[in-house]
Parts: structure tokens; C-alpha cells; sequence
């Protein structure tokens, strides 16, 4: 899954840069940007995934300390470079604003909770008031990092709570509740402002793929699957209800290309994708200080921010997330993924 991830992590980078950049608004899809279907993406595979490790029979100390070690870390340092490199050093790359020492300490503090929301801080001071498309904001990609750690601690506590047998019928239960509400928020029967349209299709999403997670043994791979799965989301594309109904078969689709192409190599020694996804935004952020007014072509901002951030992204994978990592228990690892039979 590792190469998917980069992927969507790169999408995420061409999505922004058109906004970051100045460059034209992000393309929409279904009315949802590039960046928004790569985090759709993300939230399903986790879902799959840390479902999986939930299930796997280990000490649930192991699953929260796997979790805790895998994000907080990195996140840890990235908040760190951007709050007393980047944002001081700003000035150089062509920001007019003035850097404070003290507002750069509560941007790290009050971002620690991995971002949190309405109590989190975008801004650094006044460093990004002006010469950028996106002003005031440092690292507006992090706001979903909180929400899918909330996801991971709702799956380790319903493991818990819950008989394994019933498990997959709460996760049910709760895909097609909100699933029916963010419908009717679509349909304007309900308004909830961004707990609707930004927040529950992330959920939704992680609950699909905890759900094929929980059933693969029950799905079988051939023509006519796959066939459906592209008709759903057509017509979720189609009806512009990609937020509340495209998740199931997006998901499926995903975990699909990770298992019948040959790409498990790409990303086995170095995952850098969380790296690309924490540390792009930022960049692109001294990009569009450097280069103002589009002064360069849109082609060669993003080429100059997957080149910047893979290199920050490996390091932050060589020296920070993989030490992280190591320091958990040592338990005998699956390195198989469950996957769908094909027929």
C-alpha cells in the first residue's frame, strides 16, 4: 500500500499547487478538489489497514503505542521546522511580514494535539500576510491528521468494547448512518456546516475501508466486480454525491491496483509518504514567496516541491519515523496484506 500512498500524497501536491501557487482555484471533481479524492484515499486505506492491526491479536498497548510512534514523531518535527526555520527565514524568500519568537511557540504548543480543531494555529505572526494566494497558513494539510487519529482510537476502543463477532455490524451500523446523513446534507435537509462536508466523508471513508477490511474473505475479484465498483463511481461522480456514496467502491478500487500491480517495492525500505503530506504545504508556501505572481510555470513550482519535500520526507523517514518505530515492542510482524480473491 505504501506506493498508493505516495501516490495520493503526490496528488494532494498537484491539487494545492494550483491554489498555493496562485496559479488557477483547484481542479474539482464531483465537487471535491484533487486533494480532497487523495485524502478519501488515504482515510480508506487507513481504515483497511489499522482495522487490521486493531484485529490482529496483539496487546492493544502494542496497537496504541504503533500509532502513537508512527504519526507524533514526525508531526513533532515538522511542526518544529516550520515554526523556527521556515517561518523565521521567510523574509528571504520574499515575505514582508515580521516574524515573533512568541507566536512561534504557541503555533507549536497549540498544533501539538496533532492540529487540533478550533483550538489549533495557522499562522505564524504576520509572516504569511502577504505575497502568497493562501495567506496565513503554514500547514493547512495537518487539520486532518487529528481526525484520523480519532479514527484510530475509535476502532482500538469498539475492538475493545465490542465481541469480534460484532464488530463488523457496528461498523455497519455506523457507515450507513452517516452515510444517510451526509446525504441529507446534500440534499440541504440538514445543515451542519463543515462537520457535514469536510468531516464525515473522512470517516465515512475510514469505515469503508475498515468494512472491506472485515469482509474480505467475503469478496471475490472478477469482471463484473470491478465492472460495478467503476459504474458506482461514475455515478457518484455523475450525481455529484461523490462525498457520501463514492467511498465503498473508491476504497475497493484502491486496495485493489495495490494488490494486482507490481509495485510493493516502491516505498518497502523508505515510506516517505507521510512526510510528502506533513511537509508539502510549507514548502509550497516559501515556493510561492520565492516566486511570486506565477513566475514560474505551474509544472515547475510542483517539480520544485516534490523535489524539496522527498528529501525532507526521507529524512524525516530515515532519522525520526523509522528510529520512532523502532522503539516498539517486538512482536512478530504480518507483512501480508489480507487481500480480495480474484476469480
Amino acid at each position: 500500500m505504501n506506493a498508493l500512498r505516495l501516490a495520493l500524497a503526490l496528488l494532494v501536491i498537484i491539487s494545492h499547487s494550483a491554489a498555493l501557487g496562485g496559479y488557477s482555484p483547484e481542479i474539482l471533481v464531483s465537487g471535491e478538489t484533487l486533494g480532497r479524492w487523495a485524502v478519501f484515499g488515504f482515510f480508506g486505506l487507513s481504515g483497511f489497514l489499522i482495522t487490521r492491526s486493531r484485529l490482529s491479536g496483539r496487546p492493544v498497548s502494542d496497537y496504541y503505542a504503533a500509532r502513537v510512534l508512527r504519526i507524533f514523531p514526525a508531526f513533532v518535527v515538522s511542526l518544529l521546522l516550520v515554526a523556527f526555520v521556515m517561518a523565521p527565514l521567510s523574509h528571504f524568500f520574499g515575505s514582508s511580514g515580521t516574524y515573533s519568537p512568541v507566536d512561534a511557540i504557541t503555533f507549536f504548543f497549540r498544533n501539538l494535539a496533532l492540529y487540533p480543531p478550533v483550538a489549533g494555529q495557522s499562522s505564524i505572526a504576520d509572516t504569511l500576510s502577504s505575497g502568497v494566494a493562501v495567506p496565513d497558513t503554514w500547514n493547512g494539510s495537518l487539520w486532518t491528521i487529528w481526525y484520523e487519529a480519532a479514527c484510530y482510537m475509535a476502532i482500538g476502543v469498539l475492538v475493545s468494547l465490542v465481541a469480534r463477532k460484532y464488530v463488523g455490524m457496528v461498523l455497519l451500523a455506523a457507515f450507513v448512518a452517516l452515510t444517510g446523513v451526509r446525504l441529507l446534507s446534500a440534499w440541504e435537509v440538514v445543515t451542519l456546516g463543515h462537520l457535514t462536508s469536510g468531516v464525515l466523508p473522512l470517516a465515512i471513508a475510514f469505515l469503508a475501508g475498515a468494512l472491506l477490511h472485515i469482509y474480505a474473505n467475503r469478496i471475490r475479484v472478477n469482471p463484473m466486480a470491478v465492472s460495478a465498483a467503476v459504474a458506482l463511481v461514475a455515478v457518484s461522480i455523475s450525481m455529484n454525491l461523490a462525498s457520501a456514496l463514492v467511498h465503498l467502491p473508491f476504497t475497493f478500487l484502491l486496495i485493489l491496483l495495490g494488490q494486482v500491480l507490481p509495485l510493493q517495492r516502491i516505498g518497502a525500505k523508505y515510506d516517505i509518504s507521510y512526510g510528502v503530506y506533513i511537509y508539502a504545504w510549507p514548502v509550497q508556501q516559501c515556493l510561492a514567496l520565492a516566486f511570486p505572481h506565477q513566475s514560474i510555470p505551474y509544472w515547475a513550482f510542483i517539480s520544485a516541491t516534490v523535489g524539496i519535500v522527498a528529501v525532507l520526507a526521507w529524512l524525516s523517514c530515515k532519522f525520526i519515523e523509522q528510529p520512532a518505530l523502532r522503539l516498539k515492542r517486538r512482536t512478530p510482524e504480518q507483512h501480508a496484506v489480507p487481500v480480495f480473491a480474484i476469480t
